[in-house]
């Protein structure tokens, strides 16, 4: 497969883009047309601060670019929009009585407090730069920090074989350790890599630091490799600006659950050269629409790590788990969505499997593993008083390590996964790589390696996501478990156990593996560009 040409330039719908990401400015009507200029000023006074790439975009720039003098009263757009978001301003210089009084503050006073400089034309900046004093050495100072290095530029040919990274280097939740994966294959075998963090949000635990060895401030390999969702892909273009793209191969290394890829990223393919996906469900969603190389490139799925215990026994009185139970487990996070993790699914096939007067909680168990909520979640707070009524269901609220967290998985006997839609399934490839009997829906990512051979799948139904419960969810569907079936492996598993429990360790989900089918596309496109000069 042949290499789409690169393009001098990344031509991207920058502003449709940050509208999209926030509510906020669309509850203030800003993607309205008769508000259109209102969100231009926007951009020009606040969203230069939080996004650097509007200070990059060449549709912006030619927006802001002066069409006309300043001669009878006429503003250039970019005077405009600073005068219409300041009505202090608006107040101290009416107009056009006081145009000339606006001027001068526009290229002193203007430029300090807003920074607009990069927007003013050639002309305005000579006009700025010979502010007589004290104004022409304080405006030299706000120039120099608005103004940033500039970057030595070196073309994609010249750069060194190998791949930034980037991701939530130590985010403490699924995606974060996809990136912390995608790291580990290609250091198995030999791939040149290095790290860039790019950090999810203060509400997220970030104290995984078992790649920080490899995480560095700057990326200079030819490949990078954004192992984050597309959506987080144009958050990084947007805050980060487009330096990190340019003279590099850009991959996307996207996740996605549900049967459709969102229309609203359809423009983010803008910003890569080449798609990977985890598994064949995200491949059949993206590939209707996507005008890009694409290739299904499976996850690794690496224990590392898992915390040792004198026995079994011993772990379970760790965790607070009757120790001779026949124990599930199921663990997610509340903000992939509970309504598609569907943890209530597996109370109910747990309650309907085992009746209380016919097994006790010393017979049987059901785990159920989360971060502890930082704000209030109706649905799950219901499924805890259901369990308060039921000492069989043990409630783990909390922010485990990772090699706890694999020791909570391994002191249990089954991981059951009643979920409406996974993109992958990192959770129920590590309870197979733990050696767990698995139980859980027959859809989505994880039948790639969910098999009828070695897991049971559960059978479903196909339903409409209802509004507000899932993002993206028009004309989107995804599946409805049977519990009752889902009742029955589970009764099954405890009444007719397997002869021989699982082995631990699959070779599938190896570092190695996985890291040979990186290297193996990475190469093949980097003959291409050195062929290509």
């Amino acid at each position: 497969m042949t290499i789409l040409s690169k393009p001098k330039s990344i031509a991207f719908e920058l502003q449709t883009f940050i509208l999209n990401i926030r509510p906020d400015l669309r509850k203030l009507g800003f993607d309205l047309a008769d508000r259109r200029i209102h969100f231009l000023a926007w951009l020009v006074t606040s969203g230069t601060k939080e996004y650097r790439a509007v200070m990059e975009d060449p549709g912006f720039l030619q927006l802001l670019s002066p069409k006309q003098s300043n001669k009878q009263n006429q503003l250039t757009p970019l005077q405009t929009l600073i005068f219409l978001m300041r009505p202090d301003v608006q107040s101290a210089f009416p107009l056009p009585s006081q145009i000339n009084g606006f001027l001068q503050w526009f290229y002193t006073y203007g430029v300090e407090e807003c920074g607009y400089w990069p927007f003013l034309s050639d002309a305005e900046k000579r006009l700025v730069l010979e502010q007589s004093e004290p104004w022409g050495s304080r405006l030299k100072k706000v120039i120099l920090d608005l103004v940033p290095p500039q970057a030595i530029k070196t073309p994609l040919a010249q750069r060194p074989f190998g791949v930034n990274l980037i991701g939530y280097a130590f985010g403490q939740l699924g995606i974060g350790e996809d990136a912390r994966m995608a790291a580990r294959s290609l250091l198995a075998v030999d791939v040149p890599m290095t790290m860039l963090n790019f950090p999810p949000g203060s509400d997220i635990p970030q104290n995984d630091r078992s790649m920080a060895a490899h995480v560095s401030e700057h990326g200079d390999f030819a490949f990078n490799l954004f192992c984050m969702t597309a959506e987080e892909n144009g958050r990084f273009y947007a805050e980060r600006g487009r330096s990190q793209f340019l003279d590099r191969y850009n991959i996307g290394y996207w996740p996605w659950e549900l049967s459709q890829w969102p229309a609203e990223w359809e423009m983010l393919l803008d910003l890569v050269d080449e798609v990977w996906v985890s598994t064949k469900h995200t491949y059949d969603a993206l590939a209707p629409i996507c005008t890009k190389p694409l290739f299904i490139m499976p996850m690794a799925v690496a224990l590392g790590s898992v915390t040792s215990y004198a026995s079994r026994t011993k772990a379970r009185m760790h965790f607070g788990l009757p120790t001779a139970a026949k124990l599930f487990c199921f663990a997610f996070d509340l903000k992939s969505s509970v309504e598609r993790k569907n943890p209530q699914a597996c109370v109910d096939a747990f309650l309907a499997a085992f009746p209380r007067v016919a097994f006790s909680a010393d017979a049987i168990g059901l785990v159920i593993k989360v971060h502890k909520p930082t704000q209030r979640n109706r649905a799950w707070e219901k499924l805890k008083r259901l369990a308060a009524e039921d000492d069989r269901i043990h409630i783990i609220e909390n922010t485990l390590s990772r090699p706890d967290l694999l020791a909570l998985y391994k002191a249990c006997d089954c991981f059951v996964s009643l979920h409406r839609a996974e993109g992958f399934g990192r959770g129920l490839a590590e309870a197979l790589q733990l050696g767990l009997h698995v139980i859980a829906t027959g859809y989505s990512g994880n039948v790639d390696f969910c098999k009828p051979s070695y897991a049971d799948l559960v059978r479903h139904r196909l339903i409409k996501v209802r509004k507000n419960q899932y993002p993206h969810a028009a004309g989107q569907v995804w599946a409805e478990p049977d519990v009752e079936h889902a009742a029955e492996l589970m009764r099954n598993f405890v009444l007719h156990p397997p002869r021989s429990k699982r082995k631990e360790g699959w070779q599938e989900f190896s570092t190695e593996v996985i890291g040979e089918r990186y290297r193996y596309r990475l190469e093949q496109i980097h003959d291409q560009i050195m062929q290509s000069g």
